[in-house]
């Protein structure tokens, strides 16, 4: 940019004007492009045009900005038809948000090379994105085996590639403890204004209704889990004696009602996993332990308060919770959906137990009669460990297996080490939700099939191993002063 600069000084009278006339017949052109394209929104394609220039050589911002982004916009479900672009057909089944991660992951690698550092694989990531990278590679070849296209392929298979390269990319940015806490306080701020903005949308009634005249927050679970995370985040720093920042706390009762008016009964079960898990390892320290019996107190006044109340009409939040029951589920035309077809999956998989069916095949047994049949309902499964394992085969089954185990290994050690309260608290966060996931995600498929869930789940992984790393024990820290390094990683090059 300098020698640009340099350059541009240098130019005569005559040749500065024609510099700044082609600039400017590339801007009109680009404009003229987008408008046609795309439709008045296109109009700002110069805009976006420069500022990717200006992010590519800021790999920090520009994988920041390509998670951050599929969190703010909602898809179809939420009633703001701008939010949508960032997922539209773009080409041959490719989205605005495939172009996103991958400049992101191309930003990080010129960054690699410009600065000569020495590519880095925690150890811990080592075998999971190694399993799923094997498991990819043969879902591939089961899948051209059955004459699907080279596009199908790509398609049906690049949130799972996602899920390799998104924390390969993060583990090697150049990141310092500072930078992690301010990318983590971020994340807690996004997750607020998610909880304001769904707030705002169940009060205008824009987005999906549940029921006639009943709107919800959100429907699809990116936004849910980041407020599950950012919320358990906040508990446990009061839990554990850290003093979260005012805004956290002011905004935590706005994320409570975001997460309760969502009405995902599977959200609510994680959350009410994830905080006994809190409770539970708040125990582990002494302020934890002064704390915890106060805190139960409370959830039991609370409990025996609702239980006292009459209510009058059967609201919406009433009926959903009433539906937990597990007594209800031969009635509920869905959750009877999903135990027939978990049966005619798991014969599906007896047939095809090593290979699978391939990334874009999908289940065809009928062991048992569906109540429903849905579009595409037969390429999805409400369980995450056999959609793996019926796409990917028993690799891909291992390779669900793996992750969940690295995640919850990196976040127990990121909330174990002596490091600083916010990645203490960033550790414990993250044990206690991907615990309630692994338990609803034994009744939906969010993994590898959710694009902007599955980009925020391997941020966030990623960002553990980095956490794990500078969360070193003082020991440790002693021997190793000055800027903060990942430890226990892999050298791959260099």
């Amino acid at each position: 940019m300098a020698a640009v600069r340099r350059s541009l000084r240098g130019l005569g009278g005559s040749d500065a004007a024609l510099v700044a006339a082609a600039a400017t017949a590339a801007v009109a052109a680009l404009a003229l492009f987008g408008e046609r394209r795309f439709g008045a929104p296109g109009l700002a394609l110069p805009l976006v045009v420069g500022a990717a220039l200006v992010l590519f050589r800021r790999p920090v911002a520009a994988v920041a900005v390509a998670v951050a982004l599929p969190v703010l916009a909602e898809g179809e479900s939420f009633g703001v038809g701008p939010m949508t672009a960032l997922y539209t057909d773009l080409i041959r089944g490719l989205t605005p948000l495939d172009g996103l991660v991958l400049f992101a992951l191309a930003s990080v690698a010129f960054d690699v090379v410009r600065t000569g550092r020495g590519l880095r694989l925690p150890a811990a990531l080592g075998l999971p994105l190694g399993l799923t990278a094997l498991a990819l590679a043969a879902g591939v070849v089961v899948t051209q085996a059955s004459g699907a296209s080279t596009t199908d392929i790509f398609v049906n298979g690049r949130i799972v590639a996602y899920l390799i390269a998104l924390p390969f990319a993060i583990v090697n940015l150049d990141l310092s403890a500072t930078t992690v806490t301010r990318l983590l306080h971020g994340a807690v701020a996004l997750a607020i204004a998610k909880a304001v903005i769904g707030l705002l949308a169940l009060g205008a009634g824009i987005s999906i209704e549940i029921e006639a005249g009943t709107s919800l927050t959100y429907y699809e679970p990116t936004a849910n889990w980041l407020i599950l995370v950012a919320l358990l985040g906040v508990l446990g720093a009061l839990l554990t004696g850290a003093r979260p920042p005012l805004w956290m706390l002011l905004g935590t009762p706005l994320m409570v009602a975001c997460l309760v008016l969502s009405y995902r009964r599977s959200f609510w079960i994680a959350a009410i996993v994830g905080l006994l898990l809190l409770l539970l390892l708040a125990l582990a320290t002494p302020r934890g332990r002064r704390v915890v019996v106060p805190a139960v107190a409370l959830v039991a006044v609370a409990i025996w308060v609702l239980g006292t109340l009459d209510f009058q009409a059967q609201t919406p939040l009433v009926k959903r919770v009433e539906s937990l029951n597990p007594a209800q589920l031969e009635t509920n035309a869905q959750d009877r959906y999903r135990i027939d077809e978990r049966v005619n999956v798991v014969a599906e998989i007896r047939d095809h137990p090593i290979a699978g069916l391939g990334l874009v095949e999908g289940w065809s047994a009928a062991a048992r009669p569906l109540p429903v049949e849905h579009v595409d309902g037969r390429e999805y499964v409400h369980f995450a460990l056999l959609w793996w394992w019926l796409k990917l085969g028993l690799l891909g089954a291992a390779a669900y297996v793996a992750i969940a185990a690295a995640f919850v290994t990196l976040a127990w050690r990121t909330f174990r080490r002596d490091a600083s309260a916010t990645l203490r608290c960033f550790g414990l966060a993250s044990l206690c939700s991907v615990a309630g996931l692994l338990v609803i995600e034994t009744t939906a498929t969010f993994l590898g099939v959710d694009a902007r869930f599955s980009v925020l789940y391997a941020a966030q992984l990623g960002m553990l191993a980095v956490a794990a790393g500078i969360a070193r024990p003082p020991d440790a820290a002693a021997a190793r002063p000055g800027r903060d390094e990942p430890r226990e990683s892999l050298p791959l090059s260099g």
